[in-house]
């Protein structure tokens, strides 16, 4: 079998990274689905199109916390997190019983090799992995991993903002996520656990609001 690798959240500053593998038994298997990045689609079509990859192809899917990831970023990269989360996708899918031959990455490293390698290194098992830039459009099996990790993502920062309000799209560049942790920080209580503390989107608004408590 096959299997693309890819997540949503990376960049975030609010909710986890979600990180999703799809297999297929080869590539006639996930050509009707396209070959289109979930960034390029409509919530609607995305979460269709979800539905039946789910419904007809083996996955996973793997969460990683804000706190973890704060844990994490103390003694790695962003990067390491990401290829370590990417390996552990796999595992799920080996853990289930599926044996993937090769696996294709969207790589993260600026090097598409050495991403490949750092995954491989940590899957515990035989299985070629390629890592390519732009994999989720180029590879509709990464297209696929892409588009239940969006859904997947989304639909809990959906469920976050029912219990929270109104966080945007999770994102520093998001002028509602940033609202967001401003009103956070201005009730001087703990961030919310989904909020990633160690970002400096975080760190550079803290210190800002302490230097203006200053006069």
């Amino acid at each position: 079998m096959i299997a693309g690798v890819d997540e949503a959240g990376k960049g975030a500053v609010l909710g986890p990274l979600v990180v999703a593998a799809v297999a297929a038994p080869d590539w006639e298997a996930v050509a009707v689905l396209g070959e289109r990045d979930s960034k390029a689609l409509t919530q609607r079509r995305r979460e269709a199109i979800c539905a039946e990859i789910v419904a007809t192809l083996p996955f996973a899917v793997v969460e990683v916390p804000a706190d973890a990831i704060d844990a994490a970023r103390s003694h790695e990269t962003m990067n390491a997190i990401v290829a370590g989360a990417h390996a552990a996708v796999l595992r799920e899918l080996k853990a289930a019983g599926y044996r993937i031959a090769v696996a294709y990455l969207d790589a993260c490293d600026v090097r598409e090799g050495r991403y490949a390698v750092t995954v491989g290194r940590q899957l515990g098992f035989a299985c070629t992995v390629v890592g390519n830039h732009h994999a989720d459009d180029l590879l509709a099996v990464v297209a696929a991993a892409s588009i239940v990790a969006k859904v997947r993502r989304d639909s809990v920062l959906r469920a976050l903002a029912d219990e929270h309000g109104s966080l945007g799209s999770g994102y520093p560049s998001d002028p509602a996520t940033v609202r967001f942790l401003d009103d956070c920080l201005e009730t001087d209580g703990p961030l919310p656990a989904f909020v990633r503390a160690s970002w400096r989107t975080v760190t550079d608004r803290q210190r800002v609001r302490g230097q203006a408590t200053l006069f």
